[in-house]
């Protein structure tokens, strides 16, 4: 029988300090900290940060599910504070809870990037992954990924989608990298950001001035005249939708490209080849990249009520934070969660929906949210990932990493903003095929 001594021992052992999650090691694998969390603190008070902490799978999917008990919003949307004032990207559905506000914000634009508004431009997305890489290795059979490719893909797609001038493609690179780290804690980086925001938005408005006159066919068009209940997003509104565009949606597909590729290249080599045979897998390595190590690890949200869960109680009002990387390792749910496999049969491989129910009846990962505040933009940002990785692999002659080790996935420095992913992937290759 364990002595008194050594039973406190064992019960330290299995505390948590909460300034690991401030620690680099945590943001570059935060894995066993989730474990701990799941395993003896399913609901963890983190006192240091003020907030509670969920880690386990279905707790998380409870949380979304419940959007009467969970709010996203911090602000009350009839009182005093100016939405948008305090945010880098200006005016956007970020800073709403679920009310009406954030529901008529959020059905101006949802329709645009799904069914056949999203095939629609299926050919630009096309277009620019073959544009990018026709461009890459041209004096070397080697390149770059993170900053020849994947940073470049999305932005120039979506520039293109809202009708932007291509000869301004670079700016808008430009802006999406800054706007990006303005939404850590780095008063540094806030700055830069507001700066190519108020930039942009100077930019922007003789444009959406014209559009407003004469509408194209382009998706700022759409979003201006877009109506709901006969009205109209407001300038400012329209801008911040712009910047959220352009940050928030580029860099979940930008990481999504370079993580994929990190995973064939350095943790799955075994299973890469049977993806180059069959380029239908990119779509399963894109969501067990999703699974596995997604590149949005978290998500906030406050009670509206007090919640009893696991033997605790949070309490009304309280900021809960909810690790969808810790759920997406749940044993309870996945198989040997800590593999990353292609051809797993306990997740659902196929199209993300809204609901998380499946008609497989496998789970999903959690990685575009469920429920009211599920990603607008995840059948994009499959489309895009899928696409750019496909006409890449199909390309490169024998692919292969550069260097034989490398430094891994890890999330950026807590001062500045951004989703985990590679610093940088360099790929060498033994030709180019001419793309079908």
């Amino acid at each position: 029988m364990a002595t008194a001594e050594e039973k406190m021992r064992a019960f330290l052992r299995k505390q948590i300090d909460p300034r690991e999650f401030d620690a680099p090691e945590f943001q570059k694998d935060p894995f066993q900290v989730y474990k701990r969390l799941r395993d003896d603190h399913p609901v963890f008070h983190d006192r240091f940060h003020n907030r509670w902490v969920i880690s386990r799978y279905w707790d998380i999917d409870s949380v979304f599910q419940s959007s009467e008990a969970y709010t996203r919003g911090i602000y009350d949307e009839n009182g005093p504070y100016k939405f948008g004032s305090k945010h880098v990207f200006g005016p956007n559905i970020l800073e709403y809870g679920v009310g009406d506000r954030h529901r008529w914000m959020r059905n101006v634009v949802a329709g645009q990037f799904v069914g056949q508004k999203l095939q629609d431009f299926l050919p630009v997305i096309d277009m620019i992954a073959r544009e990018l890489i026709e461009k890459l290795g041209q004096e070397r059979n080697e390149f770059e990924l993170v900053d020849e490719f994947s940073t470049q893909f999305p932005i120039r797609v979506i520039s293109n989608m809202l009708g932007l001038p291509r000869s301004d493609e670079d700016r808008f690179v430009d802006w999406y990298q800054a706007l990006i780290a303005g939404l850590g804690f780095g008063g540094e980086h806030l700055a830069r950001g507001v700066a190519a925001r108020n930039e942009m938005w100077e930019y922007l408005e003789p444009l959406i001035e014209a559009r407003t006159r004469e509408p194209g066919d382009d998706l700022l068009s759409r979003i201006i005249h877009a109506e709901l209940d006969g009205k109209r997003m407001d300038m400012d509104e329209i801008k911040g939708f712009v910047a959220l565009l352009l940050a928030a949606g580029g860099d979940t597909t930008d990481k999504a490209i370079a993580n994929m590729w990190f995973h064939m290249l350095y943790t799955r080599p075994d299973q890469f080849p049977a993806v180059q045979e069959n380029p239908e897998l990119w779509s399963n390595v894109f969501t067990e990249m999703m699974r596995y190590d997604p590149v949005v690890h978290m998500q906030m949200r406050r009670t509206t009520k007090e919640i009893e869960m696991h033997g605790d109680v949070i309490p009304r009002g309280a900021m809960v934070l909810i690790y969808l990387g810790a759920g997406n390792r749940d044993e309870r749910v996945f198989k040997d969660p800590d593999t990353f496999d292609v051809f797993r049969d306990d997740l659902h491989m196929g199209r993300e929906n809204r609901s998380g129910r499946y008609k497989d009846g496998k789970p999903g990962h959690l990685g575009f949210g469920i429920g009211q505040h599920f990603c607008m933009g995840y059948a994009m940002a499959r489309q895009e990932a899928v696409i750019a990785c496909t006409h890449l692999a199909n390309a490169l002659v024998n692919p292969r990493p550069k260097f034989a080790e490398h430094p891994g996935i890890s999330s950026p420095s807590i001062d500045s903003g951004g989703f985990r992913s590679p610093q940088e992937l360099w790929i060498t290759f033994d030709g180019k095929r001419a793309l079908a």
